[in-house]
């Protein structure tokens, strides 16, 4: 009996490996997403989530000057040091101002009695002017009844008497134009009633600006600040006009931005913003836009009559323009800002708007302000 041979089943052959996956291409993979995905960001947070560096505390500086000249006598402050309004920076010598307020009192007493005088004088032109005219009342009525005598017989009177009485009317209507004419010119010198007369006014302004110049001899604070770059002291002269220190005033600051145009599309007035200060790491601020910018020079404009000068530019890209942006604190920052007094006029600041409420770039605009905010630790 025979036996039957099995086939014998063919074995498939292994599959060669499939070869690994590159692991350099899935890097420059994710890289390039993440490229994307970068310059999709910024091009739409530079115009939903506006950002710049380029931003300064700003501040009110005053040049604190004396409005009257004189040698300096006191010096109440010191640099650096924080002033209230009222408060009397420096003091001026005031005895030429003391003598010219007892000078300007004493012209003006003396003017009240002129006034005096003068109305006594108005008061005797016109008793004076009461008796020309009875005086000429009387030539008139005369020389009425003598006209009318002579008309109906010529030789009741002789000529010579008429004429006698015509001249003496003339003269007294003469007597009386001079006596109006006094009372005129003596009101003139009086210079009016007491209540408006120009001399006593006159006066009274004198004896004002010399009591005006003699209280501006103590030099006062015109509103809060911080006193800097004082450049006098006791014995120096101080022209009037002349800056002699500078008050900062450091209570009331705002921020100024220079945002690009291509920033400003969404920006308005009241845009809530994010403030980053150096001076204050890790701290972010709130504020509003104040206002924004309308206009920045571009360079001189040629005078008539000469060429405009080109300037070549070799860039492929050219710079943006920007334009100012004020921003205002909101009263918390400015109350934080003024008690710890470590704010300063010029110091740098980063902005951050949000001119669209309720955008998802908003909480990434906000991660990245506060990253940033701790960044200011390390430079």
């Amino acid at each position: 009996m025979s036996e039957t041979v099995q086939p014998v089943p063919e074995v498939p052959a292994p599959k060669p490996p499939e070869p690994a996956a590159d692991p350099a291409k899935k890097g420059i993979k994710w890289v390039l997403l993440l490229i994307l995905l970068s310059l999709a960001w910024y091009l739409a947070a530079d115009r939903f989530t506006p950002y710049t560096q380029q931003a300064r505390v700003g501040a009110f500086v005053i040049p604190v000057a004396s409005e009257v000249a004189g040698r300096v006598i006191r010096v109440n402050v010191r640099n650096n040091q924080d002033v209230q309004a009222g408060d009397v920076l420096f003091e001026v010598d005031p005895q030429p101002y003391q003598i010219a307020v007892d000078r300007a009192r004493a012209d003006l007493e003396s003017t009240r009695r002129q006034i005096g005088a003068s109305t006594a004088g108005i008061a005797s032109a016109q008793a004076n002017l009461r008796a020309a005219q009875a005086n000429e009342l009387k030539a008139k009525q005369d020389n009425q009844r003598l006209e009318g005598l002579y008309r109906e017989d010529p030789g009741t009177i002789s000529v010579r008497l008429l004429e006698v009485s015509r001249a003496n009317r003339e003269q007294a209507v003469s007597q009386v134009a001079a006596a109006r004419a006094e009372v005129q010119r003596a009101r003139e010198q009086e210079g009016g009633s007491e209540e408006d007369n120009a001399l006593l006014r006159s006066a009274a302004t004198a004896l004002s600006k010399a009591e005006l110049d003699l209280s501006n001899t103590q030099i006062r604070a015109r509103s809060a600040g911080l006193v800097t770059d004082l450049r006098t002291d006791a014995g120096q002269f101080a022209a009037a006009g002349g800056p002699v220190m500078t008050l900062i005033a450091i209570h009331d600051v705002w921020i100024s931005a220079d945002m690009t145009e291509n920033n400003l599309g969404l920006v308005k007035v009241d845009t809530p913003v994010a403030i980053v200060l150096d001076a204050f790491p890790g701290e972010v601020f709130d504020g509003r836009v104040r206002s924004v910018g309308y206009g920045v020079s571009v360079g001189q404009t040629p005078a008539p009559g000469t060429l405009p000068s080109v300037q070549n530019s070799r860039d492929w890209l050219r710079p943006a323009q920007r334009f100012p942006v004020i921003i205002e604190l909101s009263e918390d920052a400015r109350k934080t800002l003024r008690d710890s007094g470590a704010i300063r006029a010029g110091g740098q600041a980063e902005v951050m708007a949000f001119p669209t409420q309720g955008n998802p770039l908003n909480p990434l605009g906000r991660l990245f302000v506060g990253f940033m905010s701790w960044l200011s630790y390390a430079y």
